[in-house]
């Protein structure tokens, strides 16, 4: 017994070293499964959102319903948050204790909230006036003040709004942001106290990238500035915006994150906008990537998201589509960008509509749809990034680099790396630490792990590779 015992220590430890570093990509988990009209609102807005990883709340709709899909203690339970017709594009915010929804709903954008984790809901608040809507964004600033800003589409103009709730009501009218010269579309808007920021694609095309701001709480915004990717990129659209504040150095950060002919790039200004650095590519270059979403903590750490598929593939065909994911930890300085990690699923229907989104400064979940054509159902996924920031101390440099997938199984699995492996080797243990089984001379980025002779239970793994470095990892055979 003790030989066991210490052989699964020392297995265990070694897990520990490489696994839970300081950035970590957390396993695959399912949601919920849901009718194949589910969707996600892809542009610019939030998903997800919760005090802890115990406490958190995801939105989604079909055409007729809005839900809230609650995680208290581990416990999921979804809630029908809103009935009606020609639903789309819900998105969320949290003020404290308290959520907020927001969607489109025929001709206008609409919004209620509940204090109670979904129990008692407010009346259905219009917050715009009818008209062709689209693509609402919705953020509660720290001071209780919930800014909504969508687009309005016409046969003569397409503007982008504004609008403040403040305890009661409303405190301003719809605002145009968009230049009276262009057509402004899908809006992502974030606030800090009474500095609300706001961007927002413009055509006519070439489509450009815009950005307002406004340090009184929206009762009033700066003139419409020049564009702020202006003479870099032939084009820019579908951007999203995150903030973050470095009290150690009192430096501002605004960052804006958006397509350009399929590649993702990112802008940072730390003058709210006055300037702004010149684009950088961060996306995968091997890849087709679109609708970019973005998070930071005010600690460094910077992450985006987007959808990615192979070149010369339909951005119809989400069969194709996985998650794109990079990140920053250093406050998005230039060249401080992972390449392009793992984060994506290798899930044979694919992963569609990935999003973003912080829960607190050391949590952030990746969510996304997958259409299962087999069973007839759209699956919810989520996967936590976290941040290990016990030490206080930046920047953030180990990713998890291999991860099997699926996990447990009980015939086959695959295991997949973030880089290309070389004559590598492959160890597999059992609980006693005995090598059971080997491949070696491995080359490219899976491996096909079989089953073949293996009973069902726990197995530890070793990847050696390139001068002996090491990935380690575990799985379970289940029971066929």
């Amino acid at each position: 017994m003790k030989k066991v015992l210490i052989s699964v220590y020392l297995i265990s430890v070694l897990l520990v070293q490489n696994v839970y570093s300081q950035v970590k990509i957390d396993t695959v988990s399912l949601v919920s499964l849901e009718k194949t009209n589910t969707q996600f609102c892809f542009n610019n807005t939030k998903l997800m959102a919760g005090k802890s990883n115990t406490e958190r709340f995801l939105v989604y709709s079909n055409p007729d319903t809005v839900f809230l899909n609650t995680n208290n203690e581990g416990i999921r339970k979804k809630i029908i948050a809103n009935t009606g017709n020609n639903i789309l594009s819900a998105t969320l915010t949290l003020n404290k204790d308290t959520v907020w929804l927001c969607w489109k709903e025929g001709p206008f954008i609409k919004a209620r909230y509940v204090s109670d984790k979904g129990k008692n809901w407010s009346s259905v608040i219009t917050v715009s006036t009818a008209g062709n809507v689209s693509s609402p964004s919705i953020y509660a600033s720290s001071n209780g003040k919930i800014h909504f800003t969508w687009h309005t589409e016409s046969n003569s103009d397409t503007a982008v709004y504004h609008r403040v709730f403040f305890k009661n009501g409303f405190l301003t009218s719809e605002y145009r942001l968009s230049n009276l010269t262009g057509h402004g579309l899908f809006p992502s808007i974030v606030a800090i106290g009474d500095t609300v920021l706001c961007t927002w694609k413009e055509l006519p095309y070439p489509s450009k990238v815009w950005f307002r701001k406004s340090f009184n709480g929206g009762l009033s915004w700066d003139t419409p500035p020049t564009e702020p990717t202006k003479s870099f990129l032939t084009s820019s659209k579908d951007p999203n915006i995150a903030y973050a504040f470095d009290k150690l150095t009192n430096t501002h950060y605004v960052y804006l994150t958006y397509d350009s002919q399929n590649k993702i790039y990112l802008q940072r200004s730390t003058n709210f906008g006055e300037t702004w650095s010149a684009p950088e590519f961060i996306s995968n270059s091997k890849k087709l990537s679109q609708f970019a979403h973005i998070d930071c903590n005010n600690k460094g750490f910077v992450g985006i998201s987007y959808e990615q598929r192979p070149i010369g593939s339909s951005l119809y065909d989400d069969t194709k589509k996985d998650v794109g994911f990079t990140y920053s930890t250093n406050w998005g300085n230039f060249k401080s960008f992972s390449v392009d990690t793992f984060a994506y699923t290798h899930n044979g229907f694919g992963s569609a509509y990935s999003s973003f989104n912080k829960i607190d400064e050391n949590n952030f979940y990746l969510v996304w749809l997958s259409n299962d054509t087999v069973n007839n159902k759209i699956n919810i996924y989520e996967r936590l990034i976290k941040l290990n920031t016990t030490n206080g101390s930046y920047p953030l440099t180990k990713i998890v680099n291999a991860f099997i997938y699926p996990n447990p199984f009980s015939t086959q699995t695959v295991l997949h790396t973030s880089f290309i492996l070389k004559n590598a080797t492959f160890y597999i243990y059992n609980s006693c630490g005995q090598i059971v089984k080997q491949i070696k001379d491995i080359n490219g980025q899976e491996i096909l792990i079989c089953r073949n002779n293996l009973n069902s239970g726990l197995y530890f793994y070793k990847l050696v590779y390139a001068d002996n470095q090491t990935e380690t990892g575990k799985f379970i055979i289940s029971e066929l």
